[in-house]
């Protein structure tokens, strides 16, 4: 964590400031590339080159805790295995310099331990080479999400962003540098580790496990805020939705990326693939992961043999699979709890009902010939808060 998060930081139960106690810290040198952003934005370099790896973060009113573990602020109101091990392994300090102070213990929204369970597993076992993202090469990847949140028509530069979901974090990663933004990625899944382990150097690019329902920061605060590929595996889309809407600033943008029904019905393999996630996921979500792997193996297989010789994808910028992209493949579709689809009218409804205007859908603009049709053939939606665009 980086001393110039805490700017950021809220506790996500009553939106009072929080007080840093540090523990453990590691220098980072800062590149003059970067040292000149810092001083473009009148800020103190300390704030960046200080990585905090160990402490707290207080709420002396509620006499509460927040973790920061392995370099990540953990920043859920419920208690995660991850800030449980942390609780005992401090035991001792934290009683000595904090007594009377315990772990937030309220309840999460529906299904959250669940889907922190089925989605770390996915995330963490990815073992991120810096050669492929899911069956692109990166670089692929990153021109489609640069066509998806139309990075051209925004003026980002300096600006605030926030990412929901960044799974290993890439995307979010080069988000930051190639638009010069300083960028706040939250996952609620110990994906955050991986993503801390290979980007965690980028000095704008801040990593905080967290949930979607009870976000760390003040609302209306962002300059820019995005999601994709995530909030259709909460228990509600929608609620999701609604808690995610209310931190771009007024006149500001959100874009949300969700699953379509139509992404579903393109052609016979999806509507086979569909037919077998309406069976197998609901047996397969409550599996441990050594089970998962077991029952999805015929499927691993299958994936591999398709991708490998018989998918339309294949190109120079396509990645053939092997065990692990293949096994993130039926992960990702098989095991999470929830998996819900919508279309633009529903999402374009939510849109207006929480006051964006100006919307735009990601299926209704002209798509380059490098962005594979899942991106445009699911329901993407942009809008301004308020109408009026900063």
């Amino acid at each position: 964590m980086k001393k110039r998060l805490l700017e950021f930081l809220v506790c996500p139960i009553d939106r009072t400031t929080l007080e840093l106690i540090v523990w453990e810290t590691k220098h980072i040198p800062v590149s003059e590339k970067d040292k000149l952003r810092i001083q473009r934005s009148g800020l103190d370099e300390t704030l960046f080159t200080e990585e905090v790896m160990t402490g707290l973060l207080i709420n002396r009113d509620r006499k509460i805790f927040y973790p920061v573990y392995k370099g990540v602020p953990r920043m859920t109101v419920f208690p995660t295995g991850a800030a449980e091990r942390f609780a005992k392994q401090y035991e001792n300090h934290i009683q000595k310099d904090f007594p009377h102070y315990h772990l937030p213990n309220q309840k999460g929204m529906p299904g959250e331990e669940d889907v922190l369970r089925t989605f770390s597993n996915e995330w963490v076992d990815y073992d991120w080479d810096g050669n492929s993202y899911w069956n692109l090469t990166p670089a692929e990847m990153f021109k489609c999400m640069e066509f998806m949140l139309d990075i051209q028509s925004k003026f980002l530069k300096d600006k605030l962003v926030l990412e929901a979901g960044i799974g290993i974090g890439g995307i979010a990663d080069h988000i930051s540098k190639c638009t010069e933004c300083e960028l706040i990625g939250v996952d609620l899944s110990y994906a955050v580790d991986a993503a801390y382990a290979n980007f965690g150097s980028n000095r704008f690019f801040h990593i905080v496990q967290a949930s979607i329902f009870a976000l760390p920061f003040q609302e209306r605060s962002f300059d820019y805020v995005y999601s994709q590929g995530v909030i259709h595996h909460t228990f509600s889309t929608k609620t999701a939705f609604d808690s995610l809407s209310k931190f771009p600033k007024e006149g500001s943008r959100l874009f949300t990326w969700v699953y379509s029904p139509y992404d579903e019905e393109r052609n016979a393999l999806r509507r086979i693939l569909m037919l077998l996630e309406n069976i197998i996921r609901p047996i397969c979500w409550r599996l441990p992961s050594h089970a998962q792997t077991i029952i999805l193996l015929p499927i691993i297989i299958a994936y591999i043999i398709y991708q490998n010789f018989f998918s339309c994808h294949e190109g120079p910028n396509r990645i053939k699979y092997r065990w692990r992209h293949a096994l993130h493949a039926a992960r990702d579709r098989f095991t999470p709890r929830y998996i819900h689809r919508h279309d633009n009218d529903e999402v374009c409804t939510w849109f207006r009902q929480a006051g964006y205007q100006n919307l735009t859908c990601s299926s209704e603009r002209e798509c380059p010939s490098f962005v594979p049709v899942p991106f445009v053939a699911c329901t993407g939606v942009e809008g301004v808060k308020g109408g009026n665009q900063n």
